[in-house]
């Protein structure tokens, strides 16, 4: 009875020692296998994922997953997503990678894995030029736009004082016309974000008033697929040296990547 018993704990105990490995190795072969990686694609928030004049993904985020897939050598299908999707379509099974610009917070760690990072960006509050903002002070009694499962949800709040009134959307685009149409006074998002709708709307006057934060952004891989962020982060750091990433970056958001520290 005794060794019975001793040999089905051994047995257990290899099961639970072997079952994630063999889990785990599974994303990276059956991509490989199916030759197609699934990766997520958010194109309403420029100039990371946006629609060209052809109404074809193209963006920062969208170029760095075209060329991830180039160098596995495998077909890329891109997933499109809002900003709240992206992780859910991670873990859901719909996409292999979230590459949408998804800065690295402990938050998000719960839920993803994370690479280290490939990108930066910093997260501003745009206005009007006649709006009187120059610190979160200003914030109070102002009605603020954000885009849910976002950094800015994140940190925003954190330093907008009592009285200030955040107004949340679903979508970037469902924010940055909130400031367009005057439902709001101002928005939180990357400065990039900013920046192009300034472009876009000249006659608009909109600006950047003050910077909340700064952070970094990697690719998300669903927890567990350690094969597959294994070679992420291998990806990633050859290219960050031979200045492909560097690259796109520039192209797309007109400055220089800053330098990106290991995860």
């Amino acid at each position: 009875m005794a060794i019975r018993l001793l040999a089905a704990v051994c047995a257990a105990l290899f099961a639970l020692a072997t079952a994630p490995q063999t889990a785990n190795a599974q994303a990276l072969d059956r991509i490989l296998k199916d030759k197609k990686i699934r990766i997520t694609a958010e194109v309403t928030s420029p100039p990371f994922g946006i629609l060209d004049k052809d109404n074809k993904p193209t963006g920062s985020e969208i170029e760095t997953a075209r060329q991830l897939a180039k160098d596995l050598g495998v077909e890329l299908e891109l997933v499109q997503v809002t900003g709240p999707q992206r992780i859910p379509a991670l873990l859901s099974d719909r996409a292999d990678l979230a590459i949408s610009s998804l800065s690295i917070t402990t938050e998000r760690a719960k839920s993803v894995m994370f690479s280290s990072p490939h990108g930066a960006l910093s997260i501003v509050i745009g206005a009007f030029k006649g709006v009187n903002i120059k610190s979160a002070a200003d914030l109070a009694g102002k009605k603020i736009g954000m885009t849910r499962a976002t950094l800015e949800e994140q940190v925003v709040p954190k330093i907008a004082p009592p009285g200030t009134n955040i107004v949340f959307f679903d979508e970037h685009s469902a924010t940055q016309q909130a400031l367009l149409s005057g439902q709001v006074d101002a928005i939180g998002g990357a400065a990039f974000l900013i920046n192009e709708m300034a472009k876009r709307n000249p006659d608009k006057g909109i600006e950047s008033k003050f910077t909340v934060m700064t952070a970094f952004y990697g690719i998300a891989v669903k927890p567990g697929n350690y094969d597959l962020l294994q070679w992420v982060n291998t990806w990633v750091f050859v290219n960050k040296q031979n200045g492909v990433l560097a690259k796109i970056y520039k192209e797309h958001t007109g400055v220089d990547l800053v330098d990106l520290p290991p995860l």
